[in-house]
């Protein structure tokens, strides 16, 4: 690594630090300033005015709205995300991992699927562009991209697991085989923005000098597509990779509702409704800093393979 590309990261690092503290203020107030009360809603019928007085001097929320920011960011720097009021007292941390550790995996494998099949879907849509066959496959899965999730959810598991009796659609588990339906479900939707970013990417490359001197060196189709343009045209999908990352640990909140999946979409949902103060302020900044850290992935990234952004890193530095 150059020493102009590695400064270039450390600014990108530092000026996260900032970004990220003023969003977490951003969160706090507004949750802050919500009309909804979290002791209000712990306590409901039971509510009894000293208890709730207790309740908000032992959570702090008595005291003013600047002083409770202080407190929670001394706290935050400690690795202290809070705790939660629903959860009686449990951590964030016991609150979203377990979560996030069942909605990640999932995530990623549908994030994989769809890649899997939008980069091929796209570079087969570029190499028949100006035939019926290329409107014809992107409108296809647009088409899907268009159906509401919940109402192709239904459909498969009316279809799949009772007319046919093919799947089980009881959730047991982020590894058992009766997965692949969520996954799956979760994956198609992606698949058209996929496809239409690597056809975009295809177009802009085919037209360049180099592909035009691989034809006439009489090189077949094929090898033009996949070893000159496919290559080239790949580097900008790694911004949308890159992008697409965080929302492994988000999960999808209709698939986990349908499929009974406790992952960290219901918790939120859960939790933004209480309110819990905490997990949904902590599993907040937790995700703006994985977009955050994911635009520096992709910079890095791009650093290493494009001898363009070392240049320019280099003479910024």
């Amino acid at each position: 690594m150059s020493q102009g590309l590695a400064g270039y990261i450390i600014r990108r690092l530092l000026w996260a630090v900032p970004v990220i503290f003023a969003v977490s203020i951003i969160l706090f107030v507004v949750l802050r300033l919500a009309p909804l009360d979290p002791i209000d809603s712990l306590l409901g019928v039971r509510y009894d005015e000293e208890i709730a007085d207790r309740l908000r001097e032992k959570y702090g929320y008595d005291e003013p709205l600047h002083i409770q920011y202080i407190k929670y960011f001394e706290n935050l720097f400690k690795g202290d995300l809070g705790v939660s009021t629903r959860r009686l007292d449990f951590s964030v941390q016991e609150v979203v991992i377990p979560k996030v550790q069942v909605s990640a995996p999932i995530g990623a494998m549908a994030l994989v699927l769809a890649y899997l099949l939008g980069i091929p879907i796209g570079i087969y849509a570029a190499s028949v562009r100006g035939t019926y066959k290329d409107p014809l496959t992107i409108g296809s899965w647009l088409f899907i991209d268009a159906i509401p999730i919940f109402v192709i959810a239904v459909w498969a598991m009316w279809f799949l697991a009772l007319k046919v009796g093919w799947i089980d659609i009881a959730y047991e588990g982020v590894f058992h085989e009766n997965i692949v339906l969520p996954v799956l479900l979760m994956s198609f939707p992606g698949v058209a923005g996929v496809a239409r970013f690597m056809r975009a990417s295809m177009v802009q490359v085919i037209y360049e000098d180099y592909v035009r001197t691989a034809r006439a060196k009489g090189l077949r189709e094929r090898t033009v597509i996949t070893a000159h343009i496919a290559r080239n045209a790949f580097l900008p999908m790694i911004t949308s990779i890159g992008l697409s990352l965080p929302a492994i640990f988000t999960g999808s909140l209709f698939i986990e509702l349908i499929f009974g999946i406790p992952g960290i979409a219901r918790e939120m949902l859960d939790a933004i409704f209480v309110p819990d103060y905490d997990v949904v302020i902590g599993f907040s900044l937790f995700t703006f800093s994985l977009f955050v850290l994911a635009n520096i992935l992709i910079d890095i990234t791009y650093g290493f393979i494009d001898p363009r952004v070392r240049v320019e890193a280099e003479r910024g530095a």
